[in-house]
């Protein structure tokens, strides 16, 4: 055994070889870290990148804030029923954004977005007048073509009509023979008169009338619409006298008019303050201004007589509960500025909620019935109510039809 010993002891023995040094291997989660990163300063330099154009790219327009009240619920006389979507639709394709209307010996009377005033009876429609000149049809023309919104009856027999560009005008609708009264392209009080939108005759044949804003025409009324700014005015016009005058100013794209039934005040509806405001005409208030209802269920447009007392008024656009996209934007100028130099402000429409309304108001302002299309698919925007007393007409800044409902 020991000798065993002593031998092993004795023999050679190879050193063992040095073991070489691996590197440790890179863990996933320290390769999926590194990759985030190179990721997340990729997006920041192209999001830093991306905010410098959009800061320095120009905005059309200047947006103000305004602040609305939520709007109000639809329950009551606001619940939701679907008389619009069962009114039927007239001449589809036949006439263009029938915006006002008026009702006179069987008759309707509209101006289209063709630049026309027409007549529809029996579903037969006549053109009764033209004021501008061709090519009509397309938006970009209107200021040369022409686009006729508010008209009014008047006891002399002649149709008053206002022309958003061209001004306004008086129409003998039997013979077609049209004269000029007011010119869209004269200034008033240093100002332009832009956007002519509609109007309203007292007894003694003074004219009322808007100008939604002396900064933008009809044909780039988003642009007043998201702006929000005070640029509009109410006037009053003798057509015997030519005597005018600025009557309110310092309104929200002021839109339709309406004489009270004893033309002791008129009504005017500020479209994106959702509201209509009050002037007096006569007695111990004459020129003040109060509010007549606030806080609408939309964008207030034109206002027109209720046979059984009141007023119709037509809701271009909904505030739909519980988040009004409209109400959203209004308050948040940045995010205006935002979309508007990133799109074409016109298309603030395509996201706003399709849903018709209309509703009736009291003579003291409190909404006391409503109609609605909650679809949005049959009437999905309304400008004017028509009340003939047998039917309810409704018009549309843009559709290609007429709407009309039966009354019970």
């Amino acid at each position: 055994m020991q000798g065993n010993a002593k031998h092993r002891k004795g023999k050679k023995t190879t050193p063992a070889s040095k073991p070489s040094v691996q590197k440790p291997a890179k863990s996933k989660t320290t390769s999926k870290r590194s990759s985030w990163s190179r990721t997340l300063a990729v997006v920041a330099v192209m999001a830093t990148a991306f905010g410098i154009v959009v800061y320095l790219l120009p905005c059309p327009i200047d947006p103000v804030p305004i602040s609305l009240p939520s709007p109000p619920p639809l329950e009551g006389p606001l619940a939701p029923n679907k008389l619009l979507q069962e009114a039927e639709i007239l001449l589809h394709g036949k006439v263009v954004g029938p915006e006002a209307l008026e009702f006179r010996d069987g008759a309707i009377y509209t101006g289209t977005g063709d630049g026309q005033v027409i007549r529809i009876k029996n579903d037969k429609i006549t053109t009764v007048a033209k004021f501008g000149t061709p090519p009509c049809g397309l938006q970009k023309d209107e200021h040369t073509c022409g686009r006729p919104l508010g008209l009014r009856f008047h006891t002399d027999g002649f149709l008053y009509v206002m022309d958003a560009y061209l001004g306004l005008y008086k129409v003998d609708v039997d013979t077609g023979e049209t004269t000029k009264l007011l010119s869209g392209e004269d200034p008033v009080e240093g100002k332009p008169m832009k956007f002519l939108n509609d109007l309203d005759i007292d007894s003694d044949g003074v004219i009322y009338f808007t100008d939604s804003s002396y900064r933008w025409q009809r044909r780039q009324n988003r642009h007043a619409v998201l702006e929000n700014t005070n640029t509009a005015r109410v006037f009053k016009f003798d057509p015997k006298t030519g005597e005018m005058s600025v009557i309110m100013d310092n309104l929200c794209f002021a839109n339709g008019v309406q004489l009270s039934p004893d033309k002791d005040f008129l009504l005017v509806t500020e479209t994106t303050h959702a509201r209509i405001k009050k002037y007096w005409l006569k007695g111990p208030k004459k020129g003040q201004v109060e509010i007549f209802a606030e806080n609408l269920p939309g964008l207030v447009d034109n206002i027109r007589p209720r046979q059984a007392g009141g007023y119709w008024v037509g809701m271009a656009v909904v505030r739909k509960q519980p988040i009004s996209l409209y109400d959203v934007l209004a308050a948040r100028p940045w995010m205006v500025r935002l979309f508007a130099k990133l799109f074409n402000p016109d298309w603030i429409i395509k996201f706003l909620p399709k849903y018709g309304l209309a509703i009736a108001l009291d003579e003291n302002g409190h909404i006391i019935e409503s109609l609605h299309d909650t679809t949005g698919c049959n009437i999905a925007s309304v400008s004017s109510v028509l009340d003939t007393g047998d039917y309810l007409y409704f018009g549309s800044y843009y559709a290609k039809f007429l709407g009309r409902l039966r009354l019970k």
